[in-house]
């Protein structure tokens, strides 16, 4: 979820910052703005579920997982699916967030 998570928030954020530079300035955003925008996109959502676990993890619940498109492709390993019974029981934290 950590690694689908960056790049999801990185490529929404640079593609916004990429369309409003072509749009609103009526110039081609450079690699160095779009990369830019790509790690600071993906440090928001990286935040985010730094400081939402529980909400987070209840949203992800409702998406595929890889051990999903793992068994729809052919058998998935028993440690796959170990480790995704494992991730699935709901842990309380409490204290400071653990970067």
């Amino acid at each position: 979820m950590l690694a689908s998570g960056i790049v999801v928030g990185g490529v929404t954020i640079a593609s916004v910052g990429a369309a409003s530079s072509y749009y609103i300035d009526n110039k081609k955003p450079t690699i160095k703005s779009i990369m830019r925008d790509f790690i600071i996109g993906a440090v928001l959502v990286l935040m985010l579920i730094q400081l939402l676990p529980d909400s987070i993890q209840q949203v992800a619940s409702f998406l595929p997982s890889a051990s999903t498109f793992q068994n729809l492709v052919g058998g998935a390993s028993e440690a796959v699916q170990a480790a995704s019974s494992a991730s699935s029981d709901m842990e309380i934290q409490v204290g400071v967030p653990g970067f």
